[in-house]
C-alpha cells in the first residue's frame, strides 16, 4: 500500500522488493513489440546515435504499398506474369489475398525495404551512409511500416 500511494504521489518507491517487481516488469515489457519500455529503449538508442553520428540527413518512413504490388501478389502465392502486370486484371479479393498471408506481408516489406536501404540510402544519390536507425511499426490493417533515421558521411 505504501509503493502504491508513493507511485500516485509521483515518488521514488522506497520498498526493495517492489523495486525488484517493476524492474522485472520493465526488463519483460522492453522485448514486447509496442509496450512503453520498448519504445523508450527505442528512444534511448535513437539518442545515442545522433549523438555518436550527429543529427541524421534523413528522416523517413517507408509505406510499401502491397496491395497493388506484384512482388506481394507472387509472395502471396499468386501466379502472375511480372513483365505486364496490370492491377486491374485482379479481382480485389485477390489483391487482398496477400493481407491475408502475413508471411508474405512480411517478406514482401523485408525484401522491398531491403532493396530501399541497400540501392538507394546506403550507396545511392545521397553519398555513403554511415549509419542508419530503423523502428518498425504495424498500422491497423496488419501491414507494417519503418521510420528510418539515416546519417551520412558528408551531410547533404
Amino acid at each position: 500500500m505504501e509503493a502504491a500511494s508513493q507511485a500516485e504521489k509521483h515518488q521514488p518507491i522506497t520498498d526493495p522488493a517492489i523495486q525488484g517487481l517493476l524492474k522485472g516488469v520493465a526488463r519483460v515489457g522492453s522485448t514486447a513489440s509496442g509496450s512503453d519500455e520498448r519504445k523508450s529503449y527505442m528512444l534511448a538508442r535513437l539518442k545515442s546515435s545522433i549523438i555518436h553520428f550527429g543529427c541524421p540527413a534523413i528522416f523517413l518512413t517507408i509505406n510499401p504499398h502491397n496491395r497493388y504490388s506484384p512482388i506481394a501478389l507472387f509472395y502471396a502465392g499468386e501466379e502472375i506474369y511480372i513483365c505486364k502486370f496490370q492491377p486491374k486484371w485482379y479481382s480485389l479479393s485477390q489483391l487482398k489475398r496477400t493481407l491475408n498471408n502475413p508471411l508474405a506481408v512480411v517478406e514482401y516489406f523485408h525484401n522491398m525495404i531491403t532493396a530501399i536501404i541497400e540501392n538507394v540510402l546506403k550507396e545511392g544519390i545521397f553519398g555513403e551512409a554511415s549509419h542508419y536507425y530503423a523502428t518498425i511499426e504495424y498500422q491497423g490493417h496488419g501491414t507494417p511500416h519503418t521510420h528510418l533515421a539515416v546519417h551520412y558521411l558528408q551531410n547533404i
